[in-house]
């Protein structure tokens, strides 16, 4: 009786014994060799064939190539078979991958063996043999910035900058897509792997792939005049002012994740100005505000009942809201501006999440002291306030009067160890991004170019 030589033809790194025909397969009696998963501009990519012990004579493998990835617009083969000399244990089919500038999704090829030679080396055909092929375009925007350009009077526009700082990519969306945001693109949202472009001039909310930005859906009912969004299990809330000029209007909207939809019957009526909005443990935290007008309270609304909303009194015109080491949130309030009639001073509010309250509140020296952006960042809040950079620890209990930095700061971010500083300069020419080393005396690593008021900075 003839021992059967097994034949391996597999790209991954692990395998299951399986019976076919009859036939036992021993693990020990092949290999693998090759990769599962390949970026196109790897340029090529060898699948190999390996026998444990030679054979006597040539062996002709032949194949077929099939799954999403089509030849030769994504790979091509010398042919469909292979020549395993005599004597050798192994031979390679090199496959050549194609880097197009093309956006698409990642493809498969599936290598399935059809016949074999030699009547004594058996192949389980049934296996098949899977390459998955990852577009280098399609993860263009990974790792890198994210600037969300409101656009003044005209289109709102995302700007991408490299983490290094090397590049920046201008209008990404639209060179993805070959159409426009729309007009006022106030914020970006993040879930997995999409990012959710809330675009308040128009009325909709943009779905696209965060690392892509192929547009995937759009959002275009049951919004008006909306601000910012979380997301809380597999709905997301989106903050809208409605009419302004209406003070009892105002509601935020609940997003079915998996259908990109919006029920009106499902808003969830707050006060007025509703603006930033965190999630944490089953519970929204929204901070008013005020629209055109001011407000002073932070909602707090289980997302299990929205019905029981409590409010938090906090300062004059409460805005962003960071969470700090101990996940309390501190909400920086801006104070009424002059034009109100009753200006007040802005303020640094803690409010704890276990049990929603207020445990520290900390003035600004002056009523004409107007806070206008927060970031926390490794123990520390930053802050801007008449053209300076301020930081302060998380312990302390008055502000810092000593900047770190002068510079107009619209908006400001943190990630490693790097501060990113929005500049809108007028908001009609482009506005500009300036990067300091915090683990540098905070020195300057430059001054970016972005879009038309750059209002909001992400990390991707």
């Amino acid at each position: 009786m003839n021992k059967f030589l097994y034949l391996a033809v597999l790209l991954v790194l692990t395998f299951s014994c399986t019976d076919d025909e009859g036939v036992n397969f021993q693990p020990d009696n092949f290999f693998l060799g090759g990769n599962t998963s390949v970026n196109e501009a790897d340029g090529t990519t060898e699948i190999t064939f390996n026998l444990l012990s030679p054979v006597n004579n040539d062996v002709t493998i032949n194949f077929e190539l099939t799954g999403t990835a089509v030849s030769p617009d994504d790979y091509s083969v010398a042919g469909l078979s292979v020549v395993l000399p005599a004597g050798e244990t192994s031979v390679s089919l090199v496959v050549n991958l194609v880097d197009d500038n093309l956006i698409e999704e990642q493809e498969d090829i599936v290598l399935t063996v059809t016949t074999i030679s030699d009547p004594n080396i058996f192949v389980n055909q049934s296996d098949t043999l899977t390459i998955t092929i990852i577009d280098d375009e399609s993860i263009a925007y990974q790792s890198g910035v994210l600037i969300a350009n409101k656009g003044g009077a005209g289109v709102g526009t995302v700007s991408y900058i490299k983490n290094d700082l090397s590049a920046v990519e201008q209008q990404i969306y639209s060179a993805v897509n070959g159409e426009n945001i729309g007009n006022g693109l106030q914020s970006i949202a993040f879930h997995n792997d999409k990012a959710y472009l809330i675009v308040s001039g128009a009325n909709k909310i943009i779905v696209v792939n965060r690392y892509s930005f192929f547009k995937e859906a759009t959002i275009e009912t049951g919004l008006n005049n909306p601000r910012y969004m979380t997301v809380s299990g597999d709905k997301a809330y989106v903050t809208n002012w409605n009419d302004p000029n209406v003070t009892d209007d105002d509601y935020v909207a609940v997003v079915d994740l998996a259908t990109n939809s919006i029920d009106s019957n499902n808003d969830i009526n707050v006060a007025e100005g509703p603006e930033r909005i965190l999630a944490r443990s089953g519970k929204l935290y929204i901070s008013h505000k005020g629209g055109i007008n001011q407000n002073n309270k932070v909602s707090v609304i289980p997302t299990s009942d929205v019905t029981n909303i409590t409010t938090i009194p906090v300062g004059d015109v409460p805005d962003e809201m960071v969470f700090d080491s101990a996940n309390n949130i501190w909400v920086l309030c801006e104070g009424n501006p002059a034009s109100s009639g009753s200006e007040t001073g802005g303020k640094l509010v803690k409010i704890n999440t276990t049990d929603d309250t207020m445990v520290t509140t900390i003035d600004f020296t002056n009523a004409t002291d107007h806070p206008n952006t927060l970031s926390y960042y490794n123990g520390k809040l930053y802050y801007a306030l008449n053209n300076s950079i301020y930081d302060m620890l998380e312990t302390e209990t008055t502000v810092s009067t000593t900047a770190i930095l002068t510079t107009p700061a619209y908006t400001i971010a943190i990630n490693n160890d790097k501060l990113y500083v929005s500049d809108v300069v007028d908001s009609v020419a482009n506005g500009s991004i300036n990067v300091y080393n915090l683990a540098d005396n905070n020195a300057s690593l430059g001054t970016l170019t972005v879009g038309v008021h750059p209002e909001a900075i992400y990390f991707n």
